[in-house]
């Protein structure tokens, strides 16, 4: 029997963090190993300070073992009844969301399905994915983690090209909803902006004459400071869209 599409989800996450947890420990091991054979001289447990540091080093690694386990553990099962997913409009149950996503996956209602980076050497993609339903945009954190957008709470999404004050982003896929705004972030321009254009054939772009490398970061302005003011400009485009 064919997995549903969040269960797929899960058990690519798992799969991921089985090699994160299991690096870890091994790496935790050695480090432990080489600081052990180094120390076990030269430290006298009749010492109040050397006995304390031993305890310490010992309290360390019970915990880093602990997480280790609990995180491999944890990796052998899948999230089942909406367990993975974020509802950031708490619509409805994770369960019955969960539900109407595998259902429209199933039907072939998964409009768009991508993963953020894009590797033209032949490597196999992994990390963050972006997807789109009938019903729901998804944001997976590639780690089992996804964010359910509704479709009818998305004013606008772009993708933003250029550097913002520090940050390190290149470009990302930024999304205007009711409640705040949503994006992941990418490196490869050409596919992240790919990626809007076949969001666009479902999701319209009312802002498309304007310039989203300019437009995009006065619109988070404006959405965040004065949102009557925002809401003014939406409504101007969305009718202007619809008229076309």
């Amino acid at each position: 029997m064919e997995k549903s599409y969040l269960a797929q989800i899960s058990e690519t996450a798992n799969k991921k963090k089985r090699k994160m947890f299991s690096a870890a420990l091994i790496f935790f091991i050695i480090i432990g190993g080489v600081l052990f054979f180094a120390l076990k001289s030269s430290l006298d447990m009749n010492d109040p300070e050397d006995k304390k540091l031993v305890v310490m080093l010992i309290g360390l690694a019970a915990v880093m073992l602990l997480s280790c386990t609990v995180g491999l553990i944890g990796s052998l099962r899948t999230a089942t009844k909406g367990q993975c997913l974020i509802l950031p409009f708490n619509e409805d149950t994770k369960e019955n969301v969960a539900k109407l996503i595998d259902s429209e996956a199933a039907d072939g209602k998964l409009l768009v399905d991508e993963y953020i980076s894009d590797f033209s050497d032949g490597r196999k993609p992994s990390g963050e994915k972006i997807a789109l339903t009938a019903t729901y945009l998804l944001l997976n954190n590639g780690l089992g983690k996804v964010k359910a957008i509704p479709r009818d709470k998305i004013y606008w999404l772009c993708a933003q090209v250029g550097r913002k004050g520090q940050s390190s982003f290149v470009v990302r896929i930024l999304v205007f909803t009711e409640k705040s705004t949503y994006y992941v972030d990418g490196v490869d321009v050409k596919h992240v902006e790919d990626i809007a254009e076949k969001l666009y054939q479902h999701i319209p772009n009312i802002f498309s004459e304007y310039d989203p490398f300019i437009f995009s970061y006065q619109l988070e302005a404006i959405f965040e400071k004065d949102r009557p003011q925002f809401m003014k400009l939406y409504e101007e485009a969305r009718n202007k869209t619809a008229e076309q």
